[in-house]
């Protein structure tokens, strides 16, 4: 299918071709993925085989820049994601419940937490309101326990309740008093939930044999180095985004399997199987072509909206929504999500998500008109880094700090930011020196 072809699928929501289908997956695979994906696509198809790598300095770069092995050493242990798509796909639920659960896990990080809140995930990819309650409860019923949490303290009551201790005093404890357990204030809480401050105590120790990290038993890509899919360069002009071609697999079609369809031409039964496998190669290799062109478009428009931010910094990031970057490149809000899912630039301020280029506007002063959420955070984390650790910045502190600077941020939002950024409360990063 050509480019315009896709396009125009995608923009009209019609029923996805096979073709098509192939892309939406090429374009949402992450780099893991895409290699599994070439690596199945070989084992199925004798016509594709993958190419050596670049000769000369060019391969030296790849390799470095990369560290991909080849894909027949590609490893085969699970990941989380297809662990949990697993267990989905042995279940009986109902169609439309199984298809948003398997989008859902899809944006679980590798420790099994939402990236973003699940919601605005089912209103970009159009989920009615019930089917995602009714998707997500199953996501938090699988195992590892507490995976589909958006945060720690979503992700614990979600373990708590796998164990069948919901209404147990470490549950309340989670419940009615998570800052003053955070902050090993055990008198407090005890006051507040009207229990005995020893068995206040049990409870949190509980708690800590909990696993913050449910997706730590699982295969990850941490390990490695980042490998970006695109590079920012500046020039005269502005800025120059060039794939970098790292992380796709290199394929082609057989010259000695063209030459055995000329020679058995006349046999219909090998003339139609190589025929197939021929017109089945060709929609993967214009399905992985599609998927870069794809994403270095939608590429040169973030780097374009977010101008500021490879000049400045992240703290010159503007508030931008993937709506906005689809109108700019004519593509549906779900062709924008799925090519940023996992994709990374290389710029003057290190490796950065495409995801994380896009930012909630919050309310600034001193007619600025508004700030986004990302910068707000690199702010915190600039004064939190800057403070005295004799007398770390209260979150109240932190609030008149970013006030005296036209950020009018409400406390709680920046506990939440805080969170975020796991930076802990100021009481615990309180320093004798």
């Amino acid at each position: 299918m050509s480019k315009a072809g896709l396009q125009q699928g995608m923009q009209q929501g019609m029923v996805a071709t096979p073709a098509l289908q192939l892309f939406m997956r090429a374009l949402q695979a992450g780099t893991t993925e895409l290699q599994q994906m070439a690596v199945q696509a070989m084992a199925a198809n004798p016509v594709l085989e993958e190419l050596p790598p670049p000769a000369g300095e060019e391969a030296a770069f790849s390799a470095a820049v990369s560290g991909r092995l080849p894909l027949e050493q590609l490893a085969a242990a699970p990941t989380l994601v297809e662990h949990l798509q697993e267990q989905l796909l042995q279940s009986a639920l109902p169609q439309a419940v199984e298809k948003a659960a398997l989008l859902l896990v899809q944006h679980l990080d590798e420790h099994g937490y939402f990236e973003e809140p699940p919601e605005e995930i089912a209103a970009r990819e159009s989920i009615p309101p019930r089917v995602l309650r009714k998707a997500l409860a199953a996501v938090q019923d699988l195992e590892p326990a507490g995976v589909g949490a958006s945060d720690l303290r979503q992700s614990l009551q979600l373990q708590l309740r796998h164990a069948e201790e919901g209404d147990s005093l470490a549950m309340r404890l989670l419940n009615e008093a998570w800052e003053q357990l955070v902050q090993h204030r055990y008198a407090e809480a005890a006051r507040l939930l009207d229990a005995p401050e020893i068995a206040v105590a049990g409870a949190a120790r509980r708690i800590a044999q909990l696993n913050p990290d449910p997706g730590s038993g699982f295969s990850r890509t941490e390990h490695l180095p980042v490998q970006p899919d695109l590079e920012v360069f500046p020039t005269e002009d502005g800025w120059d985004v060039r794939l970098t071609g790292a992380n796709v697999p290199r394929l082609a079609l057989s010259a000695a399997y063209r030459e055995m369809l000329a020679e058995q031409a006349h046999k219909p039964e090998v003339r139609g199987y190589l025929s197939r496998c021929f017109r089945e190669g060709r929609e993967l290799l214009n399905a992985f072509q599609e998927r870069q062109q794809t994403i270095l478009k939608v590429a040169k428009a973030l780097v374009a909206a977010q101008n500021g931010f490879f000049y400045h910094g992240p703290s010159a990031l503007v508030p931008l929504k993937m709506e906005t970057i689809a109108a700019d490149t004519g593509l549906h809000v779900s062709t924008i999500s799925r090519a940023v899912n996992g994709k990374y630039l290389r710029c003057a301020f290190g490796v950065w998500e495409l995801r994380a280029l896009f930012s909630q506007a919050l309310s600034g002063g001193q007619g600025s008109g508004a700030v986004s959420s990302a910068a707000v955070q690199e702010r915190l984390r600039a004064l939190v880094q800057g403070e005295d650790v004799r007398h770390p910045l209260s979150d109240a502190a932190l609030e008149e700090l970013l006030a005296r600077e036209g950020i009018v941020v409400a406390r709680r939002t920046i506990a939440k930011y805080r969170e975020m950024l796991k930076i802990l409360p100021a009481s615990l990063r309180r320093r004798r020196t």
